[in-house]
């Protein structure tokens, strides 16, 4: 249980994360217009931000004011939020610093690239709501058809479950469910 908690809780910060860093893309481009370097439009990310995001670049910060290369910095953030959408913004940061490219221009396009894909993707989960709902019917259904049996004649069910083949057929209606559980994730999941 504490594991699975964990993967939900590190699944929600990074959807906040994603969430909050579009706003701060939009703020970094508006402070970069505004005659800022990257740094100090991440300052004020971390001064007018929200935690997740707020925290992570704090620790940027910190990192590059101790005295860590830019490049190091940026990879490190990568590797501590693990966001496909922050690595999208941090390689057009190099690429940028690289080529003297606009880099409002690029932040504001991964803002709007970034904000096209969280809404398609609320619309797959949308779409797909019916099938994973009956994907958890279905799954349970037999679990209470087992209970109402059990309830309804206990002794039937006992004699059943004490001999071999109601164990073959328990052990088959298990593995049946888990493999129809793994076929409907597969074929709901859509990627974006």
């Amino acid at each position: 249980i504490p594991g699975v908690a964990l993967r939900v809780m590190r699944r929600r910060r990074l959807q906040l994360f994603n969430l909050q860093l579009v706003d701060s893309l939009v703020s970094m481009s508006n402070a970069l217009k505004a005659g800022f370097s990257i740094q100090q439009a991440i300052e004020l990310v971390v001064r007018e931000g929200q935690n997740p995001i707020a925290q992570e670049f704090g620790v940027f910060l910190h990192q590059t004011r101790v005295g860590m290369r830019l490049e190091d910095a940026f990879e490190s953030l990568q590797t501590r939020v693990g966001s496909d959408d922050l690595t999208l913004m941090i390689s057009s940061i190099e690429i940028a610093r690289q080529t003297g490219g606009n880099l409002t221009e690029v932040f504001e396009r991964i803002a709007h690239t970034i904000r096209e894909r969280m809404r398609i993707e609320q619309r797959i989960r949308t779409l797909t709501a019916q099938g994973r709902l009956q994907g958890v019917v279905v799954g349970v259904m037999p679990l209470l058809l087992g209970l109402a049996m059990f309830v309804l004649d206990k002794g039937m069910m006992v004699m059943f479950l004490r001999s071999p083949f109601g164990v073959g057929i328990l052990m088959a209606v298990v593995l049946l469910e888990v493999l129809g559980a793994l076929v409907i994730r597969k074929i709901i999941r859509i990627d974006v």
